[in-house]
């Protein structure tokens, strides 16, 4: 599954999201293998902060990838994107 991005950023904030999901972490274990506090990476995976060079290669070498790998549109594994829209929707409160 291909996905179009409006630009690097959202593209960053995907790409973090997506391998935490494929090496099945929650925020609090990114946070604690990439030692950035957990409430830091939920505001970049909501787009909040955008993370400079040093913290994307402390979240790359956590997930298991290297920091280009944060920056490249690759064909998607539609089961993880699945869940990842589930988590979502099961997070957001209801109106």
């Amino acid at each position: 599954m291909k996905i179009e991005f409006n630009n690097l950023k959202d593209l960053l904030i995907f790409n973090i999201k997506y391998y935490r999901y494929v090496n099945n972490f929650s925020q609090e274990k990114l946070a604690e293998l990439s030692k950035l506090s957990p409430r830091y990476i939920t505001d970049v995976e909501r787009g909040l902060h955008c993370p400079t060079i040093p913290k994307i290669e402390s979240i790359a070498k956590s997930l298991n990838i290297e920091p280009y790998q944060l920056f490249v549109n690759i064909e998607r594994n539609i089961d993880i994107v699945n869940k990842m829209n589930m988590g979502r929707q099961y997070n957001q409160k209801n109106s």
